[in-house]
C-alpha cells in the first residue's frame, strides 16, 4: 500500500476464494480485450444439459492467471531453484527480473484465451479460417497496436512477446526462437501436461456443472511443481515436474480429466447442440477473412449470437430456421448410435455402416455425426524427483499413468421424429441381419 493508494484489487472467485489483481494489472483486465470475455461461455450450450454451467471465459482467465502467479512463485523460491542451470538462474536471481518475469506469467495467463470465438470451441472451428485456431488470434491481439498501449504503461514496460510466447508456446508462434526459460513458462500456462488452464478448467467446469469428477487434490500438485531434467530427452534440457510427494496429486488430475471429457464434454446432448450451433453459424457467418483483427471479433459474442437465434426461430422462410429452432425449442437431434475405445474392442465398430445406412434411407440433413476417435491411449511425459533425488518418467513408476484411460468417443445422431426407425436399423446391422 501507498499512501491512501490501494495497489491491488481482491476479486472473489468460486475456485480460489480471492484473486489478487495488483494496480499495474487493472488495465489489462478492465480493456474491452478482457471484459469482452465475460460474454462468451465457457461450455459453449453445455448450460443446456447441465444448468449451472453458464460460468464464462472471464472468469477462468482469472483463475489461470492466480494459479500460473502460484507455479511461478513456487518454483523460483531460492530453496527451489538448485537443479536450475546457469541460463534460467540468470534470469531470476535478479529480484527485479524475477518480479518482470512473474508479471509476464500473470499477463499470459490473463490473456491466454482473448482469442476465443463466441461459444468457444463448439462453433469456432466453422468460424475460423482454415488452418487458424482462437490461440492464433490470442497471440495477434497480444501483438496488437490495440494492446501495445497497456503493455508501454506498465513499470516496467512489458515486453508483448514474452506475453505472446508464454500464452501460446511455439505451436502458434513458430517462426519465433524461444529460449529455455520461455518454454518452461509457458507451460506453467500449457494446455496438456501440467498446465494451470487444465488444471483451472476441470475444477471451474465440475463446480459450475454441479458434478465431483474434476476435483483433484490442486494445492498438492502446485507445491510440489518444479523446474526438473527431463530424464527421457535426448537433450539436455529441464522442464515442469513434480517431487515424488505430488505423484496422487498428479494423477488425480489426469483421472479427473477422463471423467470430465466422458461425463460432461462428451455429453451426448451437449454435441447435439454444438452441432446445430455449428449448423447455425454456418449459414449465419461462414468463415472469417484470412487475416482476423480485433475490430474483425469485437462485437461477436454469444448474446449476439442467441439473439439472431431467437429470431431466427420466429421466421419460417430464414434459412437458418430449421438450426435456430432446434436450439431455441430444445428439439435437438437424438443419439441412435454411439461407439467408444471398449466398444471397438469387443468387435463393435459399426459407426461408418450406421452412419451410411440412416443417411441413406432418411437424408443427409436428417442424420449428423460426431467423431473423435483414433488418438488412442493417452501418454504423459513430465519428470518426477523421487525422495533419493532420481528423475524417473511417471509411467515408469505409476500404474495409473501406463494404462490411463482413453477418452474417445463417436456419435450418430438423428431427427427425433425417425429415431425409433433408426433404432430399429442399428439393431439389425448390429445382428447382422
Amino acid at each position: 500500500m501507498t499512501t491512501g493508494q490501494r495497489q491491488y484489487r481482491e476479486i472473489r472467485d468460486a475456485i480460489h476464494g480471492f484473486v489478487l489483481v495488483e494496480r499495474d494489472e487493472w488495465p489489462v483486465l478492465d480493456s474491452p480485450f478482457l471484459q469482452r470475455l465475460r460474454d462468451i461461455h465457457q461450455l459453449a450450450m453445455t448450460y443446456l444439459v447441465y444448468p449451472g454451467a453458464t460460468h464464462k471465459r472471464f472468469e477462468h482467465s482469472l483463475g489461470v492467471m492466480e494459479m500460473a502467479g502460484r507455479v511461478y512463485d513456487v518454483i523460483t523460491r531460492p530453496e527451489n531453484r538448485k537443479a536450475l542451470h546457469a541460463e534460467i538462474v540468470s534470469e531470476i536471481e535478479d529480484e527485479s527480473r524475477r518480479l518482470y518475469w512473474r508479471r509476464v506469467v500473470r499477463m499470459a495467463g490473463l490473456c491466454h484465451d482473448i482469442g476465443h470465438l463466441p461459444f468457444s470451441h463448439a462453433a469456432e472451428g466453422n468460424l475460423l479460417p482454415v488452418g487458424a485456431s482462437h490461440e492464433n488470434i490470442t497471440a495477434n491481439l497480444i501483438l496488437s497496436e490495440e494492446m501495445g498501449t497497456l503493455w508501454d504503461n506498465m513499470i516496467p514496460r512489458v515486453n508483448p512477446m514474452h506475453v505472446a510466447k508464454v500464452a501460446v508456446g511455439k505451436e502458434y508462434l513458430p517462426d519465433e526462437d524461444f529460449s529455455e526459460w520461455e518454454r518452461i513458462l509457458h507451460d506453467i500456462i500449457g494446455h496438456d501436461g501440467l498446465g494451470v488452464d487444465r488444471m483451472d478448467y476441470l475444477l471451474r467446469d465440475s463446480r459450475h456443472t454441479g458434478v465431483s469428477y474434476g476435483v483433484f487434490d490442486h494445492l498438492r500438485l502446485l507445491d510440489t511443481i518444479r523446474i526438473l531434467p527431463a530424464p527421457y530427452s535426448e537433450l539436455s534440457t529441464n522442464e515442469l515436474g513434480i517431487e515424488q510427494g505430488g505423484i496422487y496429486a498428479a494423477e488425480g488430475l489426469f483421472i479427473a480429466r477422463y471423467f470430465m471429457f466422458m461425463q460432461v464434454y462428451y455429453h451426448p446432448v451437449r454435441k447435439a447442440y454444438d452441432l446445430h450451433l455449428q449448423d447455425f453459424m454456418d449459414s449465419w457467418l461462414g468463415r472469417l477473412e484470412p487475416e482476423v483483427t480485433w475490430d474483425s471479433i469485437k462485437e461477436l459474442s454469444d448474446t449476439r449470437v442467441l439473439h439472431e437465434i431467437r429470431a431466427s426461430a420466429l421466421t419460417e422462410s430464414d434459412p437458418r430456421f430449421d438450426a435456430a429452432r432446434r436450439i431455441s425449442d430444445r428439439n435437438h437431434f437424438r443419439r441412435v448410435y454411439n461407439m467408444t475405445p471398449r466398444q471397438v474392442e469387443a468387435g463393435d465398430d459399426l459407426f461408418e455402416e450406421v452412419r451410411q445406412a440412416l443417411r441413406k434411407k432418411f437424408g443427409e440433413a436428417n442424420v449428423k455425426d460426431y467423431f473423435r476417435f483414433g488418438r488412442g491411449r493417452p501418454i504423459v511425459e513430465f519428470p518426477i524427483q523421487m525422495s533419493d533425488g532420481l528423475i524417473q518418467s511417471p509411467r515408469n513408476i505409476s500404474e495409473t499413468f501406463a494404462n490411463l484411460p482413453i477418452s474417445e468417443v463417436a456419435y450418430v445422431f438423428i431427427d427425433r421424429t425417425f429415431r425409433d426407425e433408426a433404432n430399429s436399423i442399428v439393431r439389425e446391422i448390429r445382428d447382422g441381419t
